[in-house]
């Protein structure tokens, strides 16, 4: 999952974007559901996602940059808080 979500920011976020983890999630079910499938295991979706926010963070300083936290829909169309980062 590591990998995928590297490319994602890499070639798909333009530089100075500024994206949360709402929205990294939703690209890989439009455009990868199967890779985002198997990587779930035992757990809730919620769980699930925080381990992908985890993830993308491990990115922080590297290629992003952790700016604070946005109020964005998930998965279930309801809105909730969530981390935001921007494109280096």
């Amino acid at each position: 999952m590591r990998e995928q979500i590297q490319s994602i920011i890499q070639h798909e976020i333009s530089k100075g974007c500024i994206f949360d983890a709402h929205s990294i999630i939703e690209y890989l079910i439009q455009n990868h559901s199967d890779y985002y499938l198997s990587f779930y295991r035992n757990g809730t979706t919620e769980f699930y996602h925080s381990e992908i926010s985890k993830t993308i963070d491990s990115f922080d300083g590297v290629n992003i940059e952790r700016i604070g936290e946005s109020w964005s829909l998930n998965i279930h169309k309801q809105f909730s808080k969530n981390v935001c980062w921007r494109k280096l």
